[in-house]
């Protein structure tokens, strides 16, 4: 009889656990409860990844990791996957200057969907369980970041069922910095023919196609940019 083996993945992920178990660990994670402050020496490396890992588990919500560079978290990024199924949040630093930065530009979407995240959070609109790692660096920290009620403000909310204005909703597309094309390819994009309107917004993975029927929203759906074809139907 052949025994079922440990795979690599899970014998690296079981690293953390064993961090949690050594001498002097338990006092680190009671002086974080408490709201005090805790070091540990010697950590470098693919080792920063590991003992977040282990502070995830334990985390109530979210565990911010502040690198000192972008390319110290884009690392620390790949490095936490190894020992560690917790979802990450990246929030990288600016490489434009204020007056260069456009809605499909990607560090503008990563940004925006950690704070929304976040601003989600705060406010009870989500309750997912276990914690959440944002990984950042000093300098993205530095960088400013529009206010959670400037995001509520400039965001706009669909569901089937609704009833909008088609010509009104591409202008306030248009004001939000989108750009209309003839087929959504990107983030910052929107197409509108007929009664259908494809929205790729910054923070999403991929564009939603919207149906109305009149002015009512018929269906909206996920689809992919490739093959044209449905994935999610959404409410």
């Amino acid at each position: 009889m052949v025994e079922p083996t440990t795979t690599t993945p899970d014998r690296l992920r079981e690293l953390s656990q064993r961090l949690g178990e050594c001498d002097g660990f338990a006092d680190v994670l009671s002086e974080l409860r408490s709201g005090g402050q805790a070091a540990l020496d010697g950590v470098c490396g693919s080792s920063c990844a590991l003992l977040a890992a282990e502070l995830a588990r334990h985390a109530p919500s979210w565990l911010v990791v502040v690198c000192p560079s972008q390319e110290a978290a884009d690392q620390f990024a790949d490095d936490l996957p190894l020992f560690s199924s917790t979802r990450i949040h990246p929030f990288p630093a600016w490489e434009t200057e204020l007056g260069e930065r456009i809605v499909h530009d990607e560090i503008y979407g990563q940004r925006l969907h950690t704070l929304k995240q976040l601003d989600l959070a705060a406010t009870g609109a989500t309750n997912q369980p276990g914690a959440r790692v944002i990984v950042c660096s000093v300098q993205s920290l530095l960088q400013p970041a529009p206010a959670p009620e400037t995001i509520r403000n400039s965001t706009r909310r669909l569901a089937v069922g609704d009833v909008v204005r088609f010509d009104d909703l591409r202008h306030w597309l248009v004001e939000q910095g989108f750009h209309h094309t003839s087929a959504v390819e990107l983030p910052g994009e929107f197409s509108a023919r007929g009664g259908l309107l494809d929205v790729f917004a910054a923070d999403w993975e991929r564009p939603v196609r919207v149906e109305l029927f009149g002015d009512e929203i018929e269906s909206i759906r996920c689809f992919d940019v490739a093959s044209q074809r449905s994935i999610e139907t959404l409410e």
